[in-house]
């Protein structure tokens, strides 16, 4: 049994009304090298695209928390992504909360409950502006540029992003799916380590 701030977690709960809020991971990050590019090639070529996108988001970590992310996405959408086991060479995550602006009074109470430096922060009256300023005073703070690039094949979805924080440029290739078995499979054969699996908190952490 998996355990969240003492309570247990449902392994069997899958799926949230915008989508599926569990999901396998495996991401890397990379420096723009030949190594890279065959890597890309045999996903433009293999995966089948799904578009490309520009995007601003603001993270916000506290000191010793990196696998409990909160994002504030292009101003609009604010989310909890908390991992839950990191067994092996994947992680399964949990998108714990998704809310756009006003947010409930008990969104807002949900996010205290992951997050609790941040109850108090989040409320119905905040916007954008007023809770980065709020949530910024409170944890580590990193806004990113991304340009993301989405592919899928086997149930497997595929994002290649340019990443630019504070001039801090890299790429990261992330690999998500509900499915552990049919991740790794896509995961050997592009030929990704397991062992350099790295999720977007520990990597602005080590920045």
């Amino acid at each position: 049994m998996l355990y969240l701030d003492n309570r247990p977690l449902n392994p069997s709960r899958r799926h949230a009304a915008n989508g599926p809020d569990r999901f396998y991971q495996w991401r890397g990050f990379f420096d723009d090298n030949s190594e890279l590019d065959d890597i890309v090639q045999v996903i433009e070529k293999e995966f089948t695209e799904h578009g490309q996108s520009d995007h601003t988001d603001k993270y916000f970590l506290l000191p010793g928390r990196s696998n409990t992310i909160t994002t504030l996405c292009d101003n609009e959408t604010l989310e909890v992504h908390t991992m839950i086991s990191a067994q092996g060479p994947l992680e399964q995550w949990e998108r714990s909360v998704k809310t756009t602006f006003p947010m409930k009074r008990t969104t807002a109470s949900i996010i205290g409950t992951y997050v609790p430096k941040f109850r108090g922060s989040c409320s119905s009256v905040a916007n954008a502006d007023s809770l980065t300023d709020a949530l910024s005073k409170k944890s580590r703070y990193y806004e990113a540029n991304l340009n993301r690039r989405h592919f899928e094949r086997n149930s497997v979805s595929v994002e290649i992003e340019e990443i630019d924080v504070n001039g801090k440029k890299k790429i990261s290739i992330s690999l998500r799916g509900e499915n552990p078995t049919a991740l790794m499979g896509e995961v050997e054969a592009l030929g990704l380590k397991a062992s350099e699996n790295t999720h977007f908190g520990a990597y602005l952490n080590d920045l």
